[in-house]
């Protein structure tokens, strides 16, 4: 990419650093060049002053001093004039001021040099020496100002180049800063700002990306980056929209779901409100309409069909023509079926019908088919609660029969035989004398009987209430206790922690009022203990013990208080334990009864093959 970068800031900036590199070299070069010849023009015209200065002291030698001193003046102001540094300089410099040295040498060589020989070696009239001085000094000065004259040049032109230098630099300095400002401090602050909108999280701004240099390069990168950041972002943001309303959906058909498990799994006896449910469901499903058809498990047609709201029902509904909702082949493709099955058994069927053109999602579709089942698992369980019922309703009959055949029954079927006795005895001539006996024995029949049917409608009146086994027995025992004045009921029941099921509980109930009633007619003592308390090593048995203190009981195993005894004797063998009537060494009588309950019968072993 930087190769196809025609004029990039780098090369023209560098470019710029290079021109006033070499401008500044070249500058300094030159002012080292040209001041070195001027300082060489200014010993030259020191050099020239001092001949100037030794001619007039050569002549006034001449006149005053010997012979000696003058031809040493005369060689050393040869030698001066003879110097490097006149003949160097008028050979690198101008013409005019090689001429002006020719002269000088010349005027030197021609007439000055022979006249202080021979003035030297004979007296000469001084005025013709000081003429000839004077000429050559005027030479002398002539060069001097040729000298002068060309070390100003020099000063000139240092300062020409020093001018165009500094102009040439100040160009480029222009230059630099316009390449600075209009192709790097504009594009930067441009990426700058650029760059915070991005920090921001304003994705809107671009920068300049149609030049060829490294900034547009770095703003086509950004700008790029921009929309690919922007891109994702929108993304995102679309992205969690839609878990965010999945969430929300899933939220509100599993919260549907609760409340429509809640309400159908209710321990009300009231049917559930099938409409508002179905309201709900389509208020979460966001479809046309939901229909519920009911229908019991032998038949093939719904009792009732159940809209979600009112409306108008379909002609097929109408003439009960089930099988397409209920084979789930709808008559439209709009509409989708849902049986409620369960177990094998088919409770009706859910109809979803939708929008024109709306295809029901997998989610929808999950949450029908929950909803469908739910609904079958609850009219599942309330057939099953009204079979238990018809049970429970069969088992109390049954009950009621065998409690009036063991008691009521047979006290009556004893008052017939009783009966046909005094028919028998009236028809014998003598019978009048004999049927007082048996007129007692109806009374006392009679009055058994009447006892035995109050003691049969406590007993069917009894309820347990929701009760524990230690409150019905304590309110049962408060019951009797409220009937008599000379008996105390004690009670101990130290059995709690054992599950006792509905039917022992009764069974316990019932044992221990019927004892303790046989101890308030029979026993005349003044008190009763019954005590229900856990037996054997792992405390699995349960006993329970009812003692008086009476006059105990002579005969266990004949009638007592007609057939009494045989019905607790009846209740011990249904819960499948032993009922024991004893006589304790202090008196009284003590009925036990020990079983082992339901929880703790041993169940049969799972074999799991390997």
């Amino acid at each position: 990419m930087l190769r196809k970068l025609n004029r990039s800031i780098v090369y023209r900036v560098g470019l710029l650093m290079f021109a006033i590199s070499m401008l500044a070299v070249l500058s300094m070069t030159s002012s080292v060049f040209i001041s070195d010849s001027a300082e060489q023009d200014a010993y030259a015209v020191n050099v020239s002053g001092s001949i100037r200065m030794q001619s007039y002291r050569l002549l006034n030698t001449i006149q005053h001093s010997s012979y000696q001193t003058a031809q040493e003046e005369l060689a050393e102001l040869e030698k001066r004039l003879q110097s490097n540094t006149l003949t160097s300089g008028t050979k690198n410099h101008s013409s005019e001021l090689s001429q002006a040295y020719k002269k000088v040498q010349q005027h030197w060589q021609d007439e000055l040099k022979p006249l202080f020989q021979k003035a030297i070696n004979e007296p000469i009239e001084n005025s013709v020496v000081r003429t000839a001085v004077d000429r050559f000094v005027v030479k002398l000065e002539t060069l001097v100002s040729e000298y002068q004259r060309h070390a100003e040049q020099n000063i000139a032109k240092i300062r020409l180049i020093q001018g165009l230098a500094l102009l040439a630099m100040a160009l480029l300095m222009i230059i630099a800063m316009y390449i600075l400002n209009h192709y790097i401090k504009h594009p930067l602050a441009q990426l700058t700002q650029v760059a915070r909108q991005i920090g921001r999280g304003d994705f809107t701004g671009r920068a300049n990306d149609s030049g060829k240099d490294e900034l547009s390069l770095l703003g086509y990168t950004l700008n790029h980056m921009s929309e690919a950041i922007s891109r994702s972002h929108s993304t995102m943001e679309q992205r969690v929209k839609n878990k965010t309303a999945d969430l929300e959906r899933s939220n509100a058909a599993l919260e549907m779901l609760y409340d429509i498990t809640r309400e159908l799994h209710s321990a009300s006896d009231n049917p559930p409100d099938f409409k508002q449910l179905l309201s709900k469901l389509v208020a979460v499903t966001a479809v046309k309409d939901v229909d519920l058809c009911l229908m019991t498990v032998a038949g093939n047609k719904p009792y009732e069909h159940i809209p979600s709201r009112d409306k108008v029902m379909p002609l097929r509904c109408i003439q009960q023509s089930c099988d397409d909702c209920l084979n789930q082949t709808p008559q439209t493709p709009n509409s989708i079926s849902f049986p409620l099955v369960h177990a094998g058994d088919n409770y009706g069927v859910l109809v979803c019908e939708m929008f024109p053109g709306q295809t029901i999602q997998s989610w929808q579709e999950q949450l029908f088919r929950s909803v469908s089942e739910q609904i079958a698992v609850s009219l599942s369980l309330r057939s099953q609660h009204e079979q238990q019922r018809r049970l429970v309703l069969m088992h109390e009959r049954n009950v009621i029969a065998r409690e009036l055949h063991d008691s009521l029954a047979q006290g009556l079927s004893y008052l017939k035989i009783q009966v046909a006795r005094l028919q028998k005895l009236l028809s014998q001539p003598d019978g009048i004398d004999k049927i007082e006996p048996v007129i007692d024995e109806l009374k006392l029949g009679l009055n058994s009987a009447y006892r035995e049917l109050r003691e049969l409608l406590t007993t069917f009146r009894l309820k347990m209430d929701g009760q524990d086994l230690q409150s019905a027995m304590q309110q049962s025992l408060e019951q009797l206790q409220s009937r008599t004045d000379n008996m105390q009921l004690i009670l101990h029941f130290n059995a709690g922690n054992i599950p006792f099921s509905p039917n022992e509980e009764i069974h316990l109930l019932q044992i221990t009022r019927e004892a303790c009633q046989n101890a308030i007619h029979h026993s005349q003592g003044s008190r009763v203990k019954i005590a229900i308390t856990t037996k054997g090593e792992d405390d699995k048995q349960v006993q329970l013990a009812i003692r008086d203190n009476g006059v105990g009981i002579s005969n266990p195993q004949g009638k007592l208080n007609h057939y009494g005894l045989a019905i607790m004797m009846e209740r011990a063998r249904n819960l499948g334990g032993e009922l024991n009537i004893s006589q304790p060494a202090d008196g009284g009588t003590e009925i036990s009864f020990i079983f082992i309950p339901a929880c703790f019968k041993q169940k049969p072993e799972l074999v799991v093959n390997h």
